[in-house]
């Protein structure tokens, strides 16, 4: 069963409770993501890079190497601010940026887009329509579960076309097709897997029976991981104790669990899985 696993392009100072303490920036991009390019060489895996714009227009020469070695690129936001912090107006203006540099880069268009800290819910549906207009194809943005951050705890488990009334609802006659992260679903609760935190601090059994279970039905595991939690620089801040512990819990263990997932699952790009 084909699943799907991507790398979201950002540095150690773009997620979201990090950013908000940030006094100066030092990238660690290009080393982080080399150690992801030269791992998934080792397995001969070709994945998803969401790239943060301003990764593309700094170290061009990354994100060139990410192509080259035949993994597809998409969006990931400008500055990786979510969603909720812009409007359709500024939201056009970076997906325009980003294009333009991308071209340069790549020379083709990007097809997907995942938004920073899966800010896409009902309150930021409108990125849709904007992404729609720019011709992308796909979104992979929404986290079918309630987080202290994000999330949509009523939306679709599997890929679907979203409505533009409501994200938690169908819509066959809508273009863009929403890939959810990973949840898994115990007596009627469900429990975030797919991501960052998740699959840091679950152990390595509980996770691989989330994607059983939703290979199971016939159905992808969607899944991300960061450079910077695979890296061994990856500086860490005073954040208080509960946003430290969610960013840096289990940095040392999350290479392992990254090559175990390799190791035991079939795994492709969005755009392979799309045809």
């Amino acid at each position: 069963m084909q699943n799907i696993l991507s790398i979201d392009v950002e540095d150690w100072f773009h997620p979201e409770y990090v950013r908000r303490h940030l006094t100066s920036k030092e990238y660690q991009i290009t080393r982080s993501l080399n150690k992801i390019l030269q791992i998934l060489s080792e397995y001969e895996k070709n994945l998803t890079f969401f790239v943060v714009g301003e990764i593309a227009e700094n170290f061009p020469e990354i994100i060139e190497k990410v192509y080259e070695q035949g993994h597809e690129v998409a969006f990931h936001g400008f500055y990786h601010k979510p969603l909720w912090e812009l409007d359709a107006k500024s939201f056009r203006s970076e997906i325009e940026r980003f294009d333009t540099i991308i071209r340069t880069i790549i020379r083709e268009k990007c097809l997907g887009f995942r938004a920073p800290s899966c800010s896409i819910d009902n309150r930021t549906k409108w990125a849709l329509d904007v992404l729609e207009k720019f011709g992308y194809v796909y979104d992979s943005s929404v986290f079918p579960t309630k987080t202290p951050l994000y999330g949509v705890p009523y939306a679709p488990t599997f890929p679907y076309h979203p409505s533009d009334q409501d994200i938690a609802k169908e819509d066959e006659n809508r273009k863009i097709i929403e890939f959810p992260l990973l949840v898994y679903s115990l007596n009627g609760v469900r429990i975030p897997v797919g991501t960052g935190f998740y699959l840091r601090f679950f152990p390595m059994s509980f996770v691989k029976s989330a994607i059983r279970r939703m290979n199971a039905y016939g159905r992808p595991a969607v899944i991300a991981f960061h450079p910077w939690e695979i890296s061994e620089i990856t500086p860490k801040l005073d954040l208080g104790p509960f946003k430290s512990f969610v960013t840096y819990y289990n940095l040392n263990r999350a290479e392992k669990k990254f090559r175990h997932l390799l190791s035991n699952f079939e795994f492709v790009s969005f755009r392979d899985f799309i045809g």
